[in-house]
């Protein structure tokens, strides 16, 4: 009898204390049954006309809930982070472009298969994250730098044991948002904010290198230095970057004409053995004849 007494205690004990974690007004109503958890072995509670419930099994269940939700929004920003960024923060300035991928590539050159062939080398390789190398993609407009750079970054955004932040940005495109962004402080292209987003990209692929310097021609030069703003953008993104994929137009000499040396020292690390270079032997894919 003194051993029952002493349950019933420890279970109005318990009963009150995971009924003081649960402020509802109907909790005031409750009444003490003399049914007992058989999980928990503490008296169950009952309001009138319910069935009798456990406050201990409750008070879990809604912990559970509490955890799934928590884990459901980490999975989430995980994802948001890492797998999510190319869909969602790359930057194109050609929309047909965005459809992209090895699959789709069609060579219309030996030089072109070859060059299928080392990009999917390579995307095979950026899949270690301790790759470290950069990857450079050359030559004449219109012969498929770009579709082949969006292409491994696809690959390793798709197929990397460990997602990882995969980034696709035209050049060109992204110093016109952050020029727009100018005088508005809560654009999400200020360059502190694409500086950053480039900066911590896993893989990142910079589209059409040179452009954003060379639409227009010096008088006294073959090509035009780029402003010093966009070397200082530049360099800030690609500083401490050891996985870049570069598309240009530009040949080495027509780099080193538009860049500070610091910034091809960077854009240069590693690039032996993993440049990708088209040439007049590969017809232009946009040609139109009319």
């Amino acid at each position: 009898m003194v051993r029952h007494q002493g349950r019933h205690k420890r279970m109005s004990e318990t009963t009150s204390k995971s009924a003081r974690g649960i402020s509802f007004p109907e909790l005031q109503r409750l009444k003490t049954s003399d049914q007992v958890c058989p999980r928990h072995g503490v008296n169950m509670v009952y309001m009138q006309g319910h069935q009798p419930f456990c406050m201990v099994c409750t008070k879990e269940k809604i912990e559970q809930q509490n955890h799934k939700i928590i884990d459901h929004a980490n999975d989430y920003w995980h994802k948001r982070r890492t797998s999510d960024v190319l869909a969602m923060d790359s930057i194109f300035d050609d929309p047909t472009l965005m459809d992209a991928n090895f699959d789709n590539f069609r060579p219309n050159s030996s030089e072109s298969a070859n060059n299928l062939k080392l990009a999917r080398k390579i995307a095979g390789e950026y899949l270690n994250p301790k790759t470290t190398y950069n990857t450079i993609l050359t030559g004449l407009p219109g012969r498929g730098k770009s579709h082949l750079a969006l292409s491994i970054a696809k690959a390793v955004n798709d197929h990397a044991d460990k997602p990882m932040a995969c980034l696709f940005v035209s050049v060109n495109e992204l110093f016109r948002l952050i020029k727009g962004s100018f005088g508005h402080p809560d654009s999400r292209y200020t360059e502190q904010n694409m500086v950053q987003l480039l900066g911590d990209a896993d893989l990142l692929v910079l589209d059409d290198l040179g452009s954003e310097a060379t639409f227009q021609s010096d008088q006294s030069k073959n090509r035009k230095e780029a402003s010093d703003y966009v070397q200082n953008v530049l360099f800030g993104i690609v500083n401490n970057r050891q996985r870049t994929i570069i598309t240009t137009n530009l040949g080495s000499a027509g780099l080193a004409n538009v860049y500070n040396p610091k910034i091809i020292s960077r854009l240069y690390r590693g690039i032996n053995g993993h440049v990708i270079s088209f040439t007049a032997a590969t017809p232009d894919k946009r040609e139109v004849s009319f």
